[in-house]
C-alpha cells in the first residue's frame, strides 16, 4: 500500500492545534461547521460492499466537498499570494485528468456491455430456441469477454491515472512557509482537507475500476477533528477493496460462467429439455445482472461528469476572481526561503 507521510509543520502552520492559533470567532465557526458536516458525511459513507452504486456515492461526496470549498474560499477572499491556492489550482488540473481517465474506463466497460447484449440476442428462446450456429457465436463472444478483460487503451490510461493519484498524494505533505493570517490559515486547512478527500476517494474509484492493488493510504494529522472518522473509514474501505471485484461486475461475470456451461451442455446435442430450460434461465439471470451493471455504470458516469464540471467551475471562478481583482491571473507559488 502506498503510504503518504505527514510533515512536521511549524507552529504557524494551518495544521497546528487550537492552542497554537486563535482564529476570530467567525472563522472558528466556519471551520467547525465545515468539519462537523464532513464527519457526518464520512460516517454515512461506510460501504456494505464494493459496488458501482457506492462508488457513485463517493464521487457525489467529492463533488459536494469541492462545491463547499469553492463557496468557502470565495467568501473568504484570500490573497492571491497564498501558495496553497496555487497548489489547489494545480491539483484541480490533475483531478480533471483523473475524471477523464475514469470516464474512459467507464466507456470501455460500456462497450463490453454491448457484447452481452449481442449474446442475449443470439440466445433468444422466443421460438424453437437458438440454432447451433448461434450457440457457437454466443459461446465465442462470451469467451472474448473472459479472455480479453484489458486492452491496450486500458493499460495506457491505467499508468497515467495511477501517476496522477500518487502526485496528488505527495502534494499533501508540503509544509507552508512564512507567517500567515487567520484567513490564510483557514484556507490552507480547507485546501488540505479537500486534497486529502480527493486523493483517497478518487483513488478508491480508480483502483476499483482498474483492478489495481496499490491503494493510497493517508495519515491525517490528529489536529483535524475529522481525522479519526477518516482513519476508520479508510481502514474499512481498504479491507473491503483488497482482492475484491466491483459487485455488479462480479455478478455479470458469475452469470457469464453459468451461461457458458449451459451453452456447452446444449451444444453437445443432449435432447433433455431441462438443459435448454437451464440455459434459458441462465440467460434471464445474465440479462438482469447486465441491466444492474449498466445502471451502475450510468450512475457513476453521471457522477464523474458532475464532479468534472464542479471542479472546473471552481477553478474558473478562482481564476476569474484574480483577473477581476487585478492580480494578473493564477496565483504563484512562493519560492522556498
Amino acid at each position: 500500500m502506498f503510504q503518504v507521510g505527514v510533515s512536521r509543520f511549524s507552529a504557524f502552520s494551518p495544521f497546528s492545534g487550537s492552542r497554537n492559533c486563535s482564529l476570530p470567532n467567525n472563522f472558528e465557526l466556519l471551520s467547525c461547521s465545515f468539519d462537523d458536516a464532513l464527519i457526518r458525511r464520512l460516517k454515512a459513507l461506510n460501504p456494505p460492499s464494493l459496488t458501482l452504486s457506492w462508488l457513485s456515492l463517493a464521487v457525489d461526496f467529492l463533488s459536494t466537498i469541492h462545491a463547499e470549498v469553492r463557496s468557502l474560499i470565495s467568501n473568504l477572499k484570500p490573497s492571491a499570494s497564498d501558495d496553497s491556492l496555487a497548489c489547489f489550482l494545480d491539483d484541480s488540473v490533475k483531478l480533471l485528468d483523473v475524471c477523464n481517465s475514469i470516464s474512459s474506463e467507464i466507456e470501455r466497460l460500456r462497450q463490453r456491455r454491448l457484447l452481452i447484449n449481442f449474446v442475449i440476442h443470439l440466445l433468444d428462446f422466443s421460438g424453437e430456441g437458438p440454432a447451433p450456429e448461434k450457440l457457437k457465436k454466443a459461446r465465442d463472444s462470451l469467451a472474448d469477454w473472459a479472455n480479453c478483460p484489458r486492452g491496450f487503451t486500458k493499460r495506457r490510461f491505467e499508468n497515467d491515472v495511477k501517476v496522477l493519484i500518487h502526485d496528488l498524494a505527495r502534494g499533501l505533505g508540503n509544509a507552508p512557509r512564512g507567517k500567515i493570517s487567520s484567513v490564510e490559515r483557514l484556507v490552507r486547512r480547507t485546501v488540505y482537507t479537500v486534497g486529502a478527500m480527493t486523493v483517497f476517494f478518487a483513488g478508491v474509484v480508480v483502483f476499483s475500476l482498474y483492478g489495481l492493488p496499490d491503494l493510497v493510504a493517508i495519515q491525517i494529522p490528529a489536529e483535524f477533528a475529522w481525522a479519526d472518522s477518516f482513519a476508520e473509514l479508510q481502514t474499512t474501505i481498504s479491507e473491503k477493496i483488497k482482492g475484491s471485484k466491483i459487485g455488479e461486475l462480479n455478478g455479470v461475470e458469475t452469470r457469464i460462467r453459468t451461461v457458458c456451461d449451459a451453452v456447452d451442455d446444449v451444444a453437445r446435442g443432449d435432447p433433455e429439455k431441462d438443459k435448454k430450460e437451464r440455459l434459458k434461465d441462465a440467460v434471464k439471470e445474465l440479462a438482469t445482472a447486465a441491466k444492474t451493471f449498466s445502471e451502475g455504470l450510468d450512475g457513476l458516469h453521471n457522477g464523474v461528469n458532475g464532479m468534472f464540471h464542479t471542479v472546473l467551475g471552481a477553478r474558473n471562478d478562482m481564476l476569474d476572481s484574480y483577473r477581476v481583482g487585478g492580480n494578473g491571473g493564477k496565483p504563484k507559488k512562493q519560492q522556498p526561503k
